[in-house]
């Protein structure tokens, strides 16, 4: 019996997440080589790439108490950041498009104001009809990505080859270059047959394309090869393709990326996710953390809105601000 250990940091869990008692329930179908599971090599010529990420961060929960009826909601103060590195062609790569919102979610339908505090703290609102915590927690993930799709959407028309760090789920633009990175695997895709057969993958190749749903293709792609304590599926990915431009252009997108992605495959020594999250994207990651401030600074003005909420309510000479300086929010 043979034992490894996981390239990725403890702290980020495992990318390759699968029961192997899992049956497959997503509607698939190899389409590419017929039934079979074929290796591809990557070619192509490289053509301008984007590679759009963004992070998130709650900052604050509250709770909205109903006088009338006793029902206590809750809400989710935080924000997220989204941007892009562009680069191929010679050209240097470069961060870009950087987008930031601070938002307050709110269930059970509630639509409660957070008055802004002075420094540049200002939340959109927005309600759920849910009230479990999760899904109000998973309400801010959902806003971030639909920012990335936009953005996704926004430099596919500029004729990027985008490459979008997480599935298609909120990109529009279907017919365009756009790619979906997904670098954890939660379930099995693939028959057992089929599905065993991927760690054979070298850097480099990638398997045949198969049907994902009705609207996407898939393929799995090794990045790296890992050392020889890491784990069978160390630096194997998975990438979406919309169907909406054909096979064809499909397979000439993933041969493409294929052949691309391993001179972007994260280091070690600068990524406890590598190889699989991607330098550029990496990068931006932590650009955009810093970009979203000091995060002791942000609960700050959270708490000072909710003082001023509740001091408009009782007495009006008690609702001037603390002042949370605008230097420290954008740090």
């Amino acid at each position: 019996m043979s034992i490894f250990v996981e390239d990725w940091g403890a702290v980020y869990g495992s990318p390759y997440q699968i029961d192997p008692d899992d049956e497959v329930v997503v509607e698939t179908e190899l389409i590419e080589d017929g039934d079979r599971i074929v290796f591809h090599e990557g070619k192509g010529d490289l053509r301008p790439l984007a590679f759009v990420d963004g992070v998130r961060r709650p900052e604050g929960v509250l709770y909205c108490l109903d006088a009338a009826t006793g029902v206590q909601t809750r809400g989710i103060a935080g924000a997220y950041a989204c941007g892009a590195v562009v680069t191929g062609r010679g050209r240097p790569a470069k961060i870009t498009r950087e987008y930031i919102e601070r938002l307050l979610v709110w269930g059970g339908g509630v639509h409660r104001l957070l008055p802004d505090v002075p420094g540049g703290w200002h939340w959109e609102i927005f309600s759920i009809q849910e009230t479990h915590p999760d899904k109000i927690g998973q309400e801010l993930q959902v806003r971030m990505r639909k920012a990335e799709g936009r953005l996704a959407d926004e430099l596919c028309r500029e004729g990027f080859l985008t490459l979008v760090d997480g599935p298609l789920t909120f990109v529009r633009e279907r017919d365009a270059a756009v790619v979906g990175f997904v670098k954890t695997h939660h379930r099995r895709l693939l028959d057992l047959r089929h599905h065993s057969r991927l760690p054979e993958l070298s850097p480099g190749q990638r398997t045949s394309l198969f049907t994902l749903g009705k609207d996407r293709y898939s393929a799995y792609l090794r990045l790296t090869r890992g050392a020889p304590i890491s784990g069978r599926w160390s630096g194997i990915v998975r990438i979406e393709l919309p169907q909406a431009a054909g096979l064809g252009p499909a397979i000439a997108i993933a041969d493409l990326v294929t052949s691309a992605l391993p001179l972007y495959a994260g280091v070690a020594h600068a990524d406890p996710r590598a190889p699989q999250n991607l330098q550029p994207v990496g990068a931006l990651e932590k650009l955009l953390r810093r970009r979203l401030g000091d995060r002791s600074m942000a609960q700050r003005a959270v708490r000072d809105a909710v003082r001023r909420a509740i001091a408009r309510e009782t007495d009006p000479e008690l609702a001037a601000p603390f002042s949370v300086p605008l230097s420290m929010h954008s740090l």
